[in-house]
């Protein structure tokens, strides 16, 4: 392979590297990526790969709900073409995905993603310590919330995955020292999102890798003895976490004072579940269109001044395909996720089979509570992963085809 062959999976390798903590670094990579793609070519065999691939089907038919949704669409141009270039990530997937047939090239990717969180979540215990420079939190000690880059939010999720892959790594060593090392990873990586970060859905997300795990990757009495050391682990973590424990108690009362008080975290989100499927019932078949939201939203609320703070999006991504896409842009969503879960149930390799399982139900879960295909930071991790994974298990299912490897 000459140089110029390479470098795209080059450039793949160090979009990797970076997109966890650098969403500028990761732009430009992918910018460097797109000319390298078009300078190498072989658009016909990375065709036939894109095309066998459910999974990577799957998001450029979501992708071409979105561009249909242009055609009917009652956003102002400004509010469609933020759209187009949000989700322009699941076109993006594709090519990443067309390029990155090789296992090895699959696997320096997968390090270098693990060597980023590896750094973060070295970054976020230190600052129990230490103020960083480069982190963003920059108060130590217990108690506080101490995420590195973006939100709490983004790094729970990606967080959440990086528990997923170590617990994966453990089950793989064959030494003892290498699975009690990647088993303390995943440890730490638990504790920094269940005691060292103030997001509530870290909480779920974690279970939800947790028990994606123990029902892909064991069997038996170690599959019990996962579930049963999940539920007490996280039932200690619970009421040893004075932070978590202050933002459960405050999320009851936001609840229950939802009706009341639409300006709180779960308030907010309350008030969109019931505000949101009104718009969606008055076009439920193709939605208002691509990037009607942000301004149909404003129509029903109940004061004008309310506008500013509800209509950048909805808390959930379904809903938010709803609206713009009716039942066609929800229904496409679900597809994405089906064919995730599809293609990882027909992968015979116990790894990639997890972890694309793990993608699923996390993309899945953080979708009911926020909108993870349009945050960037969130987006980039789920696209780019999901290609990824596609490519990984793709793997499997061409050989189980006889086809030929991308």
């Amino acid at each position: 392979m000459n140089r110029l062959a390479q470098a795209p999976l080059v450039l793949a390798t160090l979009l990797f590297l970076s997109f966890p903590a650098a969403v500028g670094t990761a732009n430009t990579l992918m910018a460097l990526f797109l000319i390298a793609f078009i300078l190498t070519g072989n658009y016909r065999e990375r065709w036939q790969a894109i095309r066998g691939n459910p999974v990577i089907m799957a998001a450029l038919l979501l992708y071409g709900v979105i561009l249909l949704g242009i055609s009917y669409s009652s956003a102002p141009v400004w509010d469609i073409a933020l759209h187009v270039n949000k989700y322009s990530k699941l076109f993006f997937a594709a090519l990443l995905f067309s390029v990155l047939g090789d296992r090895d090239w699959q696997r320096r990717c997968m390090h270098a993603y693990a060597a980023a969180m590896l750094f973060i979540l070295a970054s976020t215990w230190l600052n129990l310590w230490f103020v960083l420079p480069w982190s963003k939190t920059q108060v130590p000690g217990w108690g506080l919330s101490h995420h590195v880059f973006g939100d709490y939010i983004t790094q729970n999720v990606m967080m959440s995955f990086f528990v997923l892959l170590a617990l994966v790594h453990a089950r793989a060593q064959e030494s003892g020292a290498g699975r009690a090392a990647w088993l303390a990873i995943a440890l730490l990586a638990a504790v920094s999102i269940t005691h060292l970060s103030q997001g509530r859905s870290g909480y779920l997300l974690l279970a939800t890798a947790l028990l994606i795990f123990a029902f892909a990757a064991l069997r038996g009495k170690a599959l019990w003895g996962m579930l049963i050391a999940s539920v007490l682990g996280l039932g200690l973590a619970l009421s040893s976490s004075p932070l978590l424990m202050q933002r459960f108690e405050k999320a009851v009362v936001e609840a229950r004072q939802g009706d009341a008080d639409n300006q709180t975290a779960i308030g907010h989100r309350l008030y969109n579940y019931k505000k949101v499927p009104e718009l969606i019932m008055e076009k439920p078949l193709l939605g208002w269109g691509t990037g009607a939201y942000h301004t149909e939203i404003c129509r029903i609320v109940e004061k004008p001044e309310w506008c500013k703070i509800f209509n950048w999006h909805p808390h959930n991504q379904f809903l938010f395909f709803g609206t713009d896409h009716g039942l066609l842009g929800m229904l496409a969503y679900a597809a994405l996720l089906a064919s995730m879960v599809w293609l990882a149930l027909r992968d015979k390799e116990p790894g990639s089979r997890t972890l694309l399982l793990g993608l699923a139900g996390l993309l899945a879960v953080d979708s009911l509570a926020n909108s993870p295909l349009w945050s960037t930071r969130e987006n980039h991790f789920f696209t780019f992963m999901l290609a990824l994974l596609a490519a990984r298990s793709g793997l499997a299912l061409r050989r189980n085809q006889g086809s030929p490897r991308a």
